[in-house]
């Protein structure tokens, strides 16, 4: 059996229409997968950024097993991923993105794959985007240099700021091009694949066009937004909005959450010429294709914006659709974590049906609690308090529990999906209403032992070692 792991980079659950959310993109073709799919309606990320969410895909571990996060930048555990696991098998393992996590950089992030494609636009000469580069270029290369989210091999190279900028340019229709060749050759060849395929033209800036950065500019009503960007943007770069000093407008905020949705509208019409092609085709045949994404977006609420410093729903809540050969479609409303992900791509390689992994009942009613950490970035000058701390998070059937250094907030997801009526608690009082959601008790007690050892532990250790 085949693999495909598609993930749509930066793309959160409640912005896709059939989520019923009050301010959402039109996804006609997402809603169409979801209803022809194994569709979870609630998956949760390990972690609200892309580095340590993928390597739990990859691994099965938490950030705190895996240690690939922000206070390390590398993964350096001894578990195999899943990549090395089907290249051992035979699989022809291929990385298919520009997104700079995966070009090579940091250690241990692309094991297994025995290709790695980087997938830039072909679009060349004069545009705006490289007229607002030659004007900000000292500050956009002081922003990749105080960044957390870039390696330090990165940071140090003076090619690094060209080839980032290049990865702004949406170029996610070329990358599916790409691997819909590639996806044909391994089936001439009959040579059984996995690609991962990181999409990333909904992740900042949040392109509302095919082709640049910007909207047209033959539209005097875009003019305004023209303007404003080389603003607003660089305004949220090296985490700024974890400082105590940080404002940005409201016409500013709307502005970002309207490109986002425009990119999302964008990316659903590109996946599905993507699909009916590869359909047309046959390379789905007898392939498990996963389409996800490894984290969300946060344009304000709980005061935070991009991936960054969050456990929150904005940031952990993914879309998840899972086409398996051999099981019908269904629409699955279970608590699950993009982690197990891995043993789903694992049991490819011996044909299985899905049995043991999120797939099966059986396993969901044993794993019924989503967990989630954010290990901080230690960087940011002047930061807020409440950001220099580690945070592990719990997502019950109807209760979630944010533990952030001694401050412990429990949240009713039921009446309060949106996490803004925390109560204080602890610990042991999520245990009692993990029970009350009627949670198997050797799965709340595993849940608990964890949040208390992370809180006595990780809560506010910088530098954990992976």
């Amino acid at each position: 059996m085949n693999v495909l792991l598609l993930v749509i980079d930066s793309l959160r659950a409640q912005s896709l229409s059939h989520s019923g959310g009050p301010s959402v993109a039109r996804t006609p073709f997402l809603d169409q997968l979801a209803r022809s799919s194994s569709h979870f309606t609630r998956a949760y990320a390990t972690e609200c950024w892309t580095l340590p969410a993928h390597c739990s895909m990859f691994t099965g571990l938490l950030p705190s097993e895996h240690g690939a996060h922000f206070q390390t930048m590398a993964y350096t555990g001894s578990r195999p991923t899943a990549a090395e696991i089907l290249s051992s098998a035979g699989y022809h393992t291929e990385i298919v993105t520009r997104n700079s996590i995966f070009d090579g950089s940091m250690p241990g992030i692309t094991r297994g794959f025995r290709t790695s494609s980087a997938v830039f636009s072909d679009r060349s000469g004069l545009n705006p985007l490289s007229l607002m580069l030659a004007m900000t270029k000292p500050r956009f290369r002081r922003q990749i240099l105080t960044s957390g989210f870039f390696h330090p091999l990165q940071r140090k190279s003076r090619a690094f700021v060209r080839s980032f900028a290049r990865a702004t340019v949406p170029a996610d229709r070329e990358a599916l091009d790409h691997l819909l060749y590639a996806m044909r050759r391994c089936r001439a060849e009959r040579s059984p694949f996995f690609f991962f395929c990181n999409l990333y033209d909904v992740h900042a800036p949040y392109p509302p066009t095919d082709h640049s950065i910007f909207r047209p500019l033959r539209d005097p009503s875009t003019w305004s937004e023209t303007l404003r960007m080389p603003f607003v943007l660089p305004k949220l770069g090296a985490h700024a909005y974890l400082r105590d000093d940080f404002t940005i407008s409201a016409t500013a905020r709307r502005m970002l959450l309207d490109r986002y949705h425009s990119a999302i509208e964008l990316a659903d019409a590109k996946l599905r010429e993507f699909f009916t092609a590869a359909a047309t085709d046959g390379v789905l045949d007898d392939t498990l294709v996963i389409v996800t994404a490894d984290h969300g977006e946060a344009f304000g609420e709980h005061d935070v914006y991009l991936h960054d410093a969050s456990v929150h729903a904005e940031n952990l809540h993914v879309p998840l659709m899972i086409q398996h050969p051999r099981r019908p479609p269904e629409s699955v409303h279970d608590v699950v974590s993009t982690r197990d992900l891995f043993g789903v791509i694992c049991g490819a390689a011996d044909r299985r049906d899905g049995r043991g992994t999120i797939l099966d009942p059986a396993y969901r009613a044993t794993h019924p609690i989503a967990v989630a950490e954010h290990f901080h970035y230690a960087g940011v000058d002047h930061a807020l308090p409440r950001y220099r701390k580690n945070l592990v998070a719990a997502i019950s059937h109807d209760h979630k529990v944010i533990v952030r250094g001694e401050e412990v907030e429990i949240y009713d997801t039921r009446c309060d999906p949106e996490e803004r009526a925390p109560e204080r608690g602890t610990i042991d009082d999520f245990g009692v209403l993990c029970r009350d959601d009627r949670v198997l008790p050797t799965a709340s007690a595993a849940a608990v032992a964890h949040l208390q050892e992370f809180q006595a532990h990780r809560s506010r250790q910088v530098g954990l070692a992976a």
